[in-house]
C-alpha cells in the first residue's frame, strides 16, 4: 500500500498547526475556533472568535452570531460564567438589530441553557419552552435550535428513539432557516445518533450530506471517520475504508484536533493489519501516538503498548524491544500501576526472545508474574507462568517448566473472573507431565476436557483430546492413543474443522504402523486421502504414511503409487 505509506509519513513528518497565524476573514477565523473547540483547547477557541469579531464587517450577521456563539459555549466550559452572560447579552443585541426578535427573547429568556449540554434537570424547562413555541408557531430554525437542545440532552440521557426524530426534525428547521452553520452541527449529531440507533445506511448518506457543504476540518473529519468506521464494522469497501480514514487523519492532524487523529491512525492501522500489511500498519501506529504525544493524550501510554505490539507481530523485534523498554520507564516513572507494567513486561519478553536471549525473556516473563500476583490478576499470571515453562521446556529444561506449569494451575484455579485459563494451564501441564513419562498427567487433561465440554468449547475439548492421544503414545500405550486420536478426530469433525480432524486421523495411522497393524494403518491412511479438499501437507504426509506401510507389506508397485502424488504435491 504505498500511497498510504507516502501520506502517514507526510502526517508524520508535517509539523504542528501555528497557533499564533491569525485568519484575514471572519470566516476563517470562525472556522478555526470551532477547530479550537473541538481540540479541546478553550484558549485558542476564544482567542479565535475575539479575532474574528474584530474583522467581521456589518453585513455579515450571521457569522458574527455563530462567534458569539462560539464564544458563550466556550466560555462556560472554561468556567468564565459571567463572560459567557455578556457574549450572551451581545449576541441577543445583534439578533433584535437584524429583526429576528422570537430567537432574541428565546435565548434572553433561557439564557446560556441552549449553548452547553443540558442536563436531565434542565429537560422539563427546554420541553415546556418547545411545546410553546410550536404552539406560537415559531419561525423553524427558532424551533430547530430548542429541538437539537433537547435531542441532545435526551441522547445522553438512553432515550436515543425519540432524540432521533428531533435531530431530524431539527435538521429540517435549520434547512429551512438557511442557517448552515447550525445545520452542519445538526448533521453531525443525526449522523452519530443514526450509528447508535443502528441504522448505518442512514449515517452515511447524513454524512454524505455534510461532507457536500462547507464546514471546517474537524467536523468534516468526523464525517470521513464515522464513514471509515461503518465500513471497517461491515467487512464492505475496505479500499474505501483505508481512504476515508486517511481523509479523516489529515484533516485531523492539520487542524489540531489531536484525539480525533489518534482514533483515525488506529483505524487505518487496523485496517492495514486485516490487510496483513504489517509495514503500514506499524507506521499508522507510530502516527497514532505520535498524534498522542503532541495532544497530552492520556491514551498515549495504551498506544504505545499497542505500537509495541504490532511491531512484534511485523517481527521487527529490535524495534519492538526500543518502543516498549521506552515505554516500560515511561509506566515505572508515571506510576501507571502493577498491571500495566506487567503487561509492558509480558509483551516485551518475545524481543530479546526472539534475538536468542532466553535469560532476558525469563526475567521480564518472572517480573510480569510479581507484579500480576501484586494485583490478585492471577489469570494473567497463570498466562505469563504459562510462557515461563513454554520457553523452559524449549530449552530443554524440562524439570523447570513442570515447576512453572504448577505454579500456573495454581495461580489459575484462583482466578475467580477467568474461566479460559485454567484448561489452558492443566493442557499444558498434563502435556508435559505425559512427556516426561508420568501418567499423572493424565488427569491434568481429562480434567481440561471437562471444563472444555461443561462450557460447549468443541474445539478445545478436540484439541485437548488431540492432545491426550500424543500424551497416550508417550506413555507406550499405543492401543489406547489410536483409539483417543480417533475420537478427538471426530469433535474436529463436529467443530467444523476437518483439516485438523484429518491430522488426528493421520496420527492414529502412524501409531498403527509403529505398532504393527500396518493393515489397519493403511486404511486409516487412505481414509484421509478420501477426504475432500485435504490440504497439500497432509497429502504428502498421508502419501508418504501410505507407502511406508505398504512397503512393509511387501507390496511391490502400490508404494510408488503413493510415493507419486506425494513427490507432486510437495513440488507444488
Amino acid at each position: 500500500m504505498p500511497d498510504i505509506e507516502v501520506r502517514l509519513r507526510k502526517v508524520l513528518d508535517a509539523a504542528a498547526p501555528a497557533p499564533g497565524s491569525i485568519p484575514a476573514s471572519a470566516r476563517d477565523c470562525l472556522g478555526r475556533a470551532y477547530e479550537a473547540a473541538y481540540a479541546e483547547d478553550n484558549l485558542g477557541a476564544l482567542f479565535m472568535a475575539r479575532a474574528g469579531l474584530a474583522r467581521a464587517t456589518a453585513a455579515e450577521t450571521e457569522t458574527i452570531l455563530s462567534l458569539y456563539s462560539v464564544l458563550i459555549a466556550v466560555s462556560q466550559l472554561a468556567g468564565r460564567h459571567e463572560e459567557a452572560d455578556g457574549y450572551l447579552r451581545e449576541r441577543v443585541r445583534v439578533l433584535r438589530e437584524a429583526g429576528q426578535d422570537i430567537q432574541a427573547s428565546v435565548e434572553a429568556d433561557l439564557g446560556t441553557l441552549l449553548f452547553r449540554e443540558a442536563t436531565e434537570r434542565d429537560l422539563p424547562l427546554l420541553e415546556a419552552a418547545l411545546e410553546q413555541l410550536v404552539e406560537a408557531k415559531a419561525p423553524p430554525a427558532v424551533l430547530a435550535g430548542l429541538r437539537l437542545a433537547v435531542a441532545v440532552a435526551r441522547s445522553r440521557h438512553g432515550t436515543k428513539p425519540q432524540a432521533l426524530k428531533l435531530l431530524e426534525q431539527a435538521v429540517q428547521g435549520y434547512a429551512a432557516g438557511r442557517r448552515p452553520d447550525s445545520l452542519t452541527g445538526a448533521l453531525m449529531y443525526l449522523a452519530h445518533t443514526y450509528v447508535m440507533t443502528d441504522h448505518p445506511r442512514r449515517a452515511i448518506a447524513t454524512a454524505d450530506r455534510l461532507l457536500s457543504m462547507p464546514a471546517n476540518r474537524a467536523l468534516l473529519a468526523s464525517m470521513w471517520l464515522l464513514k471509515a468506521n461503518l465500513a471497517a464494522g461491515s467487512g464492505e469497501h475496505d479500499d474505501q475504508a483505508h481512504e476515508w480514514a486517511l481523509t479523516a487523519l489529515e484533516l485531523y492532524a492539520a487542524c489540531g484536533v489531536r484525539k480525533g487523529a489518534v482514533s483515525a491512525a488506529v483505524v487505518v492501522a487496523r485496517l492495514c493489519a486485516a490487510a496483513d500489511d504489517g509495514a503500514t500498519s506499524v507506521l499508522a501506529w507510530r502516527v497514532a501516538v505520535q498524534q498522542a504525544e503532541r495532544g497530552e493524550v492520556h491514551e498515549e501510554l495504551t498506544l504505545r503498548l499497542a505500537l509495541g505490539n504490532q511491531l512484534l507481530e511485523a517481527e521487527e523485534y529490535e524495534l519492538a524491544r526500543e518502543v516498549l523498554e521506552k515505554l516500560l520507564e515511561r509506566q515505572e516513572r508515571a506510576n501507571a500501576g502493577a498491571p500495566n507494567i506487567a503487561r509492558t513486561l509480558m509483551s516485551l519478553g518475545p524481543a530479546p526472545r526472539h534475538a536468542g536471549r532466553s535469560a532476558d525473556a525469563l526475567e521480564c516473563w518472572r517480573h510480569a508474574v510479581s507484579e500480576f500476583n501484586a494485583a490478585t490478576e492471577y489469570a494473567e499470571a497463570s498466562r505469563a507462568l504459562l510462557a515461563i515453562g513454554t520457553l523452559l521446556s524449549r530449552e530443554n529444561r524440562a524439570a523447570d517448566a513442570l515447576v512453572c506449569l504448577e505454579a500456573a494451575v495454581a495461580a489459575a484455579r484462583k482466578a475467580a473472573d477467568d474461566d479460559t485459563v485454567l484448561p489452558q494451564a492443566l493442557h499444558a501441564l498434563g502435556h508435559a507431565l505425559c512427556e516426561a513419562g508420568d501418567p499423572a498427567g493424565l488427569s491434568q487433561l481429562d480434567e481440561a476436557i471437562r471444563i472444555a465440554r461443561e462450557y460447549g468449547a468443541r474445539w478445545y475439548e478436540a484439541d485437548y483430546s488431540d492432545t491426550r492421544a500424543q500424551a497416550l503414545w508417550a506413555l507406550q500405550r499405543g492401543q489406547a492413543a489410536v483409539a483417543a486420536a480417533l475420537h478427538a478426530a471426530d469433535l474436529y469433525a463436529a467443530a467444523d474443522d476437518p483439516g485438523s480432524a484429518c491430522n488426528s486421523e493421520l496420527f492414529a495411522a502412524h501409531v498403527l504402523a509403529e505398532t504393527g497393524q500396518t493393515s489397519e494403518a493403511v486404511t486409516i491412511f487412505r481414509m484421509v486421502l478420501d477426504q475432500p479438499e485435504i490440504s497439500r501437507p497432509l497429502v504428502v504426509a498421508a502419501n508418504l504414511g501410505l507407502a511406508g506401510a505398504l512397503d512393509e507389506l511387501g507390496r511391490k508397485r502400490a508404494p510408488d503409487r503413493a510415493r507419486r502424488p506425494a513427490e507432486e504435491a510437495a513440488d507444488g
